[in-house]
């Protein structure tokens, strides 16, 4: 996770930003600002706590912003709750459009979701998007064929690459309830999927630039 902070810094550093404004999309009780900015906003389908000021939309709604609005955003394990065929059509088409619209040129979208083929990417029953490495790639650049032309956003391709250490652990409940055997199936299970996560990831990190037009 570190190198990919670095990483953020360094894009950020060279990137064009001059709002400093951060929308965190999905933020649940937990806002992340991952580059730092001055000024941070939040938007969810519902409120996690009353304490986060979060902007309320219903799903298939689109973000309560003006065009061109924010130096960067963060969808956080968002993404692979968006429905490809529902009543509002398909959300995540959708939700990608409307964080590039919010975007300003030069603004950066850091977007990590759980990685295809983990196995958390299936067993969780709200995950109904599932997302390859490839499917990045209708959303960078703007050549697709014309029967793709709802899909109009035109971002730069930063990084798409496993996210190997990623800081949510889960750790599965056991029979022992004693302290000491708590301590060491933590340990274990820690170390145990610490090492999986290494061979396989579990999660997918995409960091999209909106380029100036040209």
């Amino acid at each position: 996770m570190f190198k990919y902070k670095r990483r953020f810094r360094r894009t950020t550093r060279d990137s064009p930003i001059t709002s400093r404004t951060h929308l965190d999309f999905g933020c649940g009780s937990q806002p992340r600002n991952p580059f730092g900015a001055e000024k941070l906003f939040t938007v969810d389908v519902f409120r996690s706590s009353p304490e986060i000021p979060t902007d309320l939309i219903q799903a298939g709604e689109p973000f309560p912003y003006e065009d061109n609005f924010f130096s960067s955003v963060s969808a956080f394990d968002v993404v692979e709750h968006l429905s490809r065929d529902s009543a509002q059509g398909n959300q995540f088409i959708f939700y990608m459009k409307e964080i590039y619209r919010v975007l300003e040129p030069g603004g950066l979208a850091l977007v990590i979701f759980p990685a295809f083929p983990h196995r958390d990417a299936f067993s969780d029953p709200t995950h109904i998007n599932f997302i390859t490495p490839r499917t990045v790639d209708y959303f960078v650049g703007n050549k697709l064929p014309p029967f793709y032309a709802g899909i109009d956003t035109n971002f730069e391709l930063l990084i798409n690459n496993p996210l190997r250490f990623w800081k949510k652990w889960v750790v599965s409940s056991d029979l022992s309830h004693d302290a000491e055997s708590e301590g060491i199936r933590r340990r274990l299970s820690l170390a145990k999927r610490t090492l999986l996560r290494c061979v396989n990831p579990q999660h997918r990190i995409w960091l999209l630039l909106k380029p100036y037009e040209r």
